[in-house]
């Protein structure tokens, strides 16, 4: 099923002919680093730090998320410089700022989204946080090494009018930020119309104007499901509400998803955005910290939490999901994704792993490996048809 691990002196990956800066980026993009991760990470940088072009891997790993990981990286264990002081790695400023502006933009949008939490407290409604909030705090334990953006709320369907006061009342409104960033305009009725049909498991997002430097927009994303209307997958939200488990987010008593439940969600929102035309469009299709969420994920289940997560896998009919995102990111991370994991999902259908558009109803096979789509800038303008669902707001 797999290919050897190639270790190329940095990074231990399943990826065949990674350029010297993806290496450096696979082997800096973790939250920790051994001593001997280290040792290579700095030898590394003695004999190929003059030749690397620099200016490739910041764009990298700004494409994949990972700048305040790996800048982090590269202060706390002063790998930029060689233990009698000569610079291995130029920019030692941009990967300081890197972390500290994300750490200090982090602690911005909890000090927004604690107000979100405790109005939804207040009236005790049902609901879930999912995904960045949840992985920065209590994955990561880091605020500074990983980009938060939206605060993603399960919630029931039946919720959504008290959770839409609350939020109304905090100032935040459905719509786009106007072009001076200074209100949010109401979306049009194609934008409305298309939105409910093709994505019929969330509401259009709520937006604040945040009138700040370090952070243009606060954004709320409701949804009523994990799974895309088009999936043919069901599944009752109250099932993943009644076994949320409690939290503390932003300084506040919260409520996320239970442990197996996150990992099918990174699953399932892992694929997705892997194989959707629009985020393919927008270079938000394949991205290193999407996959180093999973494995993070991973590791804090215990071997009776795999055995369920398998069964909750097999229970909503997730097998080919689970499937994609684990032996992808086992391509990536080859020693944190068990192999007998993956393979439990393995279906023999390995064409699957090619395939992109199904859900825009626009089926398409890749003609190039994961390998060389990984960290080709340029992947989504090899589209051979757009997508036709209207993008509602910038990515954050």
């Amino acid at each position: 099923m797999f290919d050897d691990v190639v270790d190329d002196g940095v990074a231990r990956t399943r990826l065949r002919g990674l350029r010297p800066e993806a290496s450096l980026l696979m082997a800096l993009a973790r939250p920790r680093l051994t001593s001997a991760a280290q040792e290579n990470i700095r030898d590394f940088l003695a004999v190929s730090g003059a030749d690397l072009d620099w200016g490739l891997f910041l764009d990298q790993a700004c494409r994949h998320g990972v700048l305040p990981l790996a800048g982090r990286n590269l202060m706390r264990y002063r790998l930029v410089h060689s233990p009698e002081g000569r610079t291995l790695a130029p920019y030692r400023w941009i990967y300081s700022y890197a972390y500290e502006g994300n750490r200090r933009r982090n602690i911005a949008l909890g000090d927004e989204y604690a107000k979100v939490v405790r109005g939804l407290n207040t009236v005790d409604l049902a609901y879930a946080i999912r995904k960045g909030p949840v992985l920065t705090e209590g994955v990561y334990r880091d605020l500074g090494s990983r980009r938060m953006s939206d605060l993603d709320v399960l919630l029931h369907p039946k919720s959504f009018p008290e959770f839409a006061r609350i939020v109304n009342d905090l100032g935040y409104e459905q719509g786009h930020l106007s072009r001076n960033a200074e209100h949010v305009v109401p979306f049009d009725r194609e934008t409305q119309l298309v939105w409910r049909v093709a994505l019929a498991n969330s509401a259009l997002p709520f937006l604040k104007s945040a009138q700040r430097d370090d952070v243009e927009l606060f954004v709320i994303d409701p949804c009523f499901s994990l799974f895309q209307s088009r999936s043919g997958i069901t599944a009752d939200v109250g099932d993943f509400l009644a076994r949320a488990v409690d939290t503390t987010a932003f300084g506040e008593l919260a409520r996320m998803l239970d442990p197996v439940d996150q990992v099918i969600d990174c699953c399932v929102q892992l694929h997705v955005e892997a194989t959707t035309l629009m985020y393919i469009e927008m270079g938000k299709d394949l991205m290193v910290l999407k996959f180093l969420d999973l494995v993070e994920l991973l590791r804090g289940l215990s071997g009776e939490a795999c055995k369920t997560l398998s069964a909750r896998v097999r229970g909503y009919g997730l097998g080919k999901v689970a499937f994609y995102a684990l032996y992808h990111a086992a391509l990536l991370y080859p020693d944190d994704v068990p192999s007998d994991l993956v393979a439990e999902f393995d279906s023999g259908d390995l064409e699957f792993l090619d395939t992109y558009g199904v859900l825009d109803d626009q089926r398409q096979r890749w003609e190039r490996s994961f390998a060389e789509r990984l960290f080709d800038a340029r992947r989504g303008l090899s589209l051979a048809v757009p997508s036709t669902v209207p993008v509602s707001r910038a990515i954050v």
